[in-house]
Formats: structure tokens, sequence, C-alpha cells
């Protein structure tokens, strides 16, 4: 959201429109769109899967394997269910309404990224997962920033 809307105060304090905004990311960045297409977020907007190529070991891979790592589906109820499943799964399982709002999806990760050493995690997403609109995000901190004092003070230090 921090780029969202740091793309939108320099359009405004460019001058330019908000449609002219949209053409920019319409026209220039099919790359972004194409991951943005199929990054999905959990409720608390951490991502459960992601295409980027620039985001590897982020989410869930698309597809369950033996080599994966355990999945855990935990329902509202309590009752929970362990397999190796991907991303696709999920999907699934949410498109047809058999994965409820309020469910977990809890897996272990082998990090190896800290210079502390490898470290095991575990991640945990929340029902229901969904895609992120950056075009309706513009729409909204466009909005946001047009009527508030912040976007005239940016325009007024810009000049200098």
């Amino acid at each position: 959201m921090a780029l969202v809307e740091i793309d939108v105060l320099v359009a405004q304090a460019l001058g330019l429109t908000l449609d002219e905004l949209l053409l920019i990311y319409r026209v220039q960045f099919p790359v972004m769109q194409g991951y943005e297409r199929d990054t999905w977020y959990d409720m608390a907007g951490r991502i459960i899967f992601t295409n980027s190529k620039g985001l590897v070991g982020v989410g869930l891979p698309r597809k369950g394997s033996r080599s994966t790592a355990d999945v855990t589906i935990t329902y509202p109820d309590g009752h929970s269910k362990t397999s190796k499943i991907g991303w696709d799964d999920l999907r699934e399982m949410q498109e047809a309404g058999s994965l409820p709002t309020g469910s977990t999806v809890t897996t272990t990760v082998i990090d190896d990224t800290h210079p502390g050493g490898i470290q095991t995690r575990t991640r945990t997403y929340t029902a229901p997962f969904a895609l992120a609109s950056r075009e309706a995000d513009y729409r909204i901190a466009w909005v946001f920033f047009a009527t508030s004092n912040l976007t005239h003070a940016f325009r007024y230090v810009g000049r200098y």
C-alpha cells in the first residue's frame, strides 16, 4: 500500500490525472500486472501464493507434492486436516465453498535467510484469500489524497 500511496502522491504532485496514472501503469508495467493477477493474500495481508519471480519461497507452492511441507487446515469448528497440498488445492476448496471464512492454513518452512543460521518457522494464513487490485487501490488513494491537505503540502515542498 505504501507504494500505491507514493505513486498517487507523486502523480498528483506532477499534475497528472488519475486516468494518466492508470494509463502509465497499464502500458509500462505489464510484468508487474502479471504478477499481481496471481498474487493472493490472506485476511491479514500476508501473501499465501505468488507467481512473482522476485518472491521465490514466499507463500505456498502452486502444487503440493511428496517433497513439499505438510499443510494443516484448521476449520472454525476446530476440526483440522494435514496433507501435502498446494495453492491450487486451496483455491479450488475456496471456490467450491469448502474452505469457510476464518479457516487457517499452517505450514512450516526452513528459513536460511538470516545470519544466525537455519531456523524453522511456522506460517499461518487465514481464509478467505483474495487478489489485490492496484487500479482500485489507486482510485481509493487518489480520492483520499485529493481531499487532504497532505497533497497540497507535498506540491508546495516539491517546488523547491
